[in-house]
């Protein structure tokens, strides 16, 4: 990920013209789905999404992983709506279960199906398809779609997007191939709230750049970070502490920071080696070979892997490899001091989340 960076600096001049059409065709696209020129589902039900402008916005998981969860309290019916990604269903569109094998329906839908196991989540390369069919064995209370910000072949009535550091520091209004950005600035325009996914300790320094960015806006910007409340073994049981000995953590580049502020906290040590990979990085024989040889070498009895890097390695004969069960930690809005659930619950009540009639209705 790093040498992207550095490739996207030094050849900004020549990348910046085609993010800048690429910028103007998504603008183009949100008009015409605005307009009803190009075909959207309206959900019969309430619909929210989550997404972000880059296609490894981190919090997307735990936000929709909330939603599920603040839904559910409530006696509603969730349906969570997704792309496979890099997956392959063994049929379109398709129902994830806690049991689904993460080759079915990629990391993120297997986790959420195991963190709420009682929710309906469905995976399709056409969304609104799953959405349909979701209505028709369903009819659920409340549409999450997962990472659709840019796909606007649903339509929404709220839009909650995720943002990172690094999405208001250098990489700000940088759509690829200059940038990571799906679309440019006019996108965060839909947005009805902004999640930073950001620690605590972190906001003070960040503050005065969040201001400047987000605050003409008008729009609430919330804090979105994980906070470990258990650990979790291959083999499935649990523990709270690893006993004060020695670990190894496994964490994706984008995460490497927050996954080791959250560890240290949890266990009160840092890892002893920390392995950082590229986010879209699959694990080869190999790799898993040099990993267990890491443990090794460095004398590490136990392997910690994030919840994200945990499904993908799809273990380590061998090792003792552990994960953790996040607790998501949603902070007040940066702007205004306002929580989180009461903002989410009055637009629930006052109507904010029910679907918009079509032009002409």
């Amino acid at each position: 990920m790093h040498d992207l960076y550095l490739w996207q600096r030094r050849l900004r001049p020549l990348l910046i013209p085609p993010a800048a059409l690429r910028s103007l065709f998504m603008r183009a696209k949100a008009a015409l789905y605005a307009k009803n020129i190009l075909p959207a589902w309206l959900p019969p039900a309430p619909s929210v999404c989550v997404g972000g402008l880059t296609p490894s916005a981190r919090g997307k998981m735990m936000l929709s992983a909330w939603l599920l969860g603040w839904a559910e309290a409530r006696g509603l019916r969730p349906a969570l709506l997704a792309m496979p990604g890099n997956a392959k269903p063994p049929r379109l569109p398709f129902p994830v279960t806690p049991a689904t094998p993460f080759a079915h329906c990629g990391p993120q839908m297997g986790l959420l199906a195991r963190y709420r196991p009682g929710a309906a989540i469905w995976a399709d390369t056409r969304p609104a398809r799953a959405g349909k069919e979701a209505w028709k064995t369903l009819s659920p209370d409340l549409f999450i779609l997962h990472d659709l910000f840019s796909d606007l072949s649903i339509r929404r009535q709220t839009d909650l997007v995720l943002l990172e550091p690094h999405d208001l520091d250098k990489g700000w209004n940088r759509p690829f191939p200059a940038g990571f950005w799906r679309e440019g600035l006019p996108a965060l325009a839909r947005a009805a709230a902004f999640v930073l996914h950001i620690g605590p300790r972190d906001i003070p320094a960040r503050k005065a750049l969040i201001e400047r960015r987000l605050k003409r806006l008008g729009k609430p910007v919330f804090t979105i970070h994980p906070r470990i409340w258990r650990l979790r073994h291959a083999d499935g049981r649990t523990a709270d502490t690893l006993n004060n000995e020695p670990y190894l953590l496994i964490t994706p580049q984008s995460n490497q920071d927050m996954a080791a502020k959250a560890v240290q906290a949890f266990l009160g040590a840092p890892p002893r080696l920390k392995i950082v990979f590229p986010d879209s990085h699959r694990f080869t024989p190999q790799d898993k070979a040099q990993i267990a040889a890491d443990a090794a070498r460095v004398r590490t009895p136990h392997i910690l892997a994030t919840n994200d890097a945990f499904p993908i390695l799809d273990g380590l004969p061998g090792c003792n490899l552990w994960t953790y069960d996040p607790d998501v930690t949603l902070g007040p809005c940066l702007l205004t001091g306002q929580a989180f659930t009461p903002w989410w619950d009055a637009r629930w009540a006052g109507g904010g989340c029910a679907p918009a009639p079509r032009r002409g209705e």
